[in-house]
């Protein structure tokens, strides 16, 4: 029993040394020093050391077709046309890319590792308000530590964008409650924000503002707010209404509401939302946990003045758009909940600021386990990315290889189904997109580029005319054919 009670003096004392140490090194160096050293190490190799990979080539393939097509406004995949929703990040990517005469790693990239930057810059804001500058950096190591975001440091998706822009908009509209200062250009501002945020990927995620808020509103009975939130969905609406009026096509009423989970007859229904829960609990570890530990002991009451306002309103912003989500049909994909990450970790900075004081072995604990992932994060970015090319840049490498062959024998390349976005990123030429029958009836020299099954359908269909060159992909699913005939 002696030896126990020890031990966990021990451990009590090292997890009071390492809050002690982190208090020290935050408290010593310039905060935003140790905010852009951390994105620096975290995300900057892997600008450059990373492949495209999972869906970067979505956005991708749409800017560049923006580029050699001249298709904006009305997006485009290669000669498809793309119109479920607003692409507002590969507009962004595309005017990037415009004086390079294409799309790269690092003009694909800025504008996620920007947002990151953001991101951070806005947890440390809001918490810094309220809290002291050890539990406000904490905050930003959360984020960066968050296995959602850890998969979107420099994923060219509209995620991580999306989130940071939903999250400008309730500081805006916080800071100006705060001071009792929510004038009509303030709302007309966050209108601004939530327009662009509804452009990057549809209507339904700005519903994590307006829900959010909305519910606050109620909560604390502030009528007054009522008109200031009809303006700013106004503001919000008249660019996304434009664009869809632009593009609106017959038929497309049946891909938007697809696209927007409104009709149940073509998704998958969600699992038990218990289970879709845990799910997103781990996928912001370990914010996640301090925030629950935080809000069910109690922990903003007896704190600052204001304090119990700015938790419930940071409460009702994470979870009310969230709990919706945990029922909407098909709605359980994590990257749905990716804009209740920013909120969750502000509230685990409030929780450093309690804990380190009282609970030193808990806080401890997540704070070693926070500094971990950040650890094996830059382990990641600046040692693997860079030494372990077939691993980090295997769709970079596939394309060279297509390339090469490519440019031994010119010809004009085919693309079947939806096979390989990522390696045709990097292609400096125009692909076309066929289906199955013209393909079959393609007469050559032609180059195709097919998943293994329509492959082999063609080689069967196509003998003599049609040969393999080149296995790729990861593991091997992809198939480039030479057509002569």
């Amino acid at each position: 029993m002696k030896s126990l009670a020890d031990s966990s003096v021990t451990i009590t004392a090292a997890a009071e040394r390492l809050i002690a140490a982190w208090t020290a090194l935050t408290r010593r160096c310039n905060p935003l020093v140790l905010i852009i050293a951390a994105w620096g190490v975290l995300a900057l190799p892997l600008v450059f050391f990373r492949g495209f990979n999972s869906d970067d080539g979505v956005a991708l393939t749409l800017a560049q077709t923006a580029l050699t097509d001249g298709q904006w406004l009305t997006p485009h995949m290669f000669n498809l046309r793309f119109a479920e929703r607003p692409v507002l990040l590969s507009w962004v990517i595309a005017a990037i890319s415009l004086p390079f005469g294409g799309v790269n790693e690092f003009t694909a990239r800025l504008p996620i590792i920007l947002s990151l930057l953001g991101g951070c810059l806005l947890v440390f804001a809001l918490l810094r308000r309220v809290a002291s500058a050890p539990a406000a950096l904490f905050g930003v190591a959360l984020f960066l530590a968050c296995p959602l975001v850890l998969r979107a440091y420099v994923a060219p998706t509209a995620d991580l964008p999306l989130a940071v822009l939903l999250f400008l908009a309730f500081y805006v509209w916080w800071t100006g409650h705060a001071a009792a200062r929510l004038t009509a250009v303030r709302w007309i501002a966050i209108g601004g924000i939530l327009a662009l945020a509804a452009l990057l990927k549809g209507p339904q995620p700005v519903a994590y503002f307006f829900l959010g808020v909305g519910a606050y509103v109620v909560v604390r009975g502030c009528w007054t707010q009522l008109p200031g939130l009809i303006l700013a969905g106004v503001v919000a609406a008249v660019p996304l209404a434009a664009w869809y009026a632009y593009v609106y096509t017959p038929g497309d009423g049946m891909l938007w509401a697809m696209f927007m989970r409104m009709d149940k007859t073509r998704i998958a229904a969600s699992p038990h939302p218990l289970r879709a829960a845990a799910n997103i609990f781990a996928e912001a570890l370990p914010a996640s946990l301090f925030a629950a530990a935080y809000l069910l002991t109690g922990g903003w009451r007896g704190g600052r003045q204001g304090l119990p306002d700015f938790v419930l309103a940071l409460a009702c912003y994470a979870f009310v758009c969230s709990a919706v989500l945990l029922f909407w049909p098909g709605g359980d994909a994590a990257r749905y909940f990716f804009p209740m990450v920013l909120p969750v970790c502000v509230l685990g900075g409030l929780a450093f600021d309690r804990f380190s004081a009282r609970r030193q072995l808990f806080a401890g604990s997540v704070l070693l386990a926070t500094l971990g992932i950040l650890a094996y994060a830059a382990i990641y970015a600046v040692i693997a990315s860079p030494l372990l090319p077939t691993q980090f840049r295997s769709a970079k490498i596939d394309a060279a290889r297509i390339m090469e062959r490519v440019r031994a024998a010119p010809a004009p390349i085919y693309r079947a189904g939806p096979a390989a976005l990522n390696e045709f990123s990097y292609l400096p030429v125009r692909v076309v997109t066929a289906d199955m029958p013209t393909l079959e009836r393609l007469h050559g020299p032609a180059w195709i580029v097919a998943e293994t099954p329509a492959a082999e359908e063609l080689l069967a269909s196509r003998k003599g005319a049609l040969h393999l060159v080149l296995a790729f992909g990861r593991p091997q699913q992809l198939r480039l054919l030479r057509l002569d005939e």
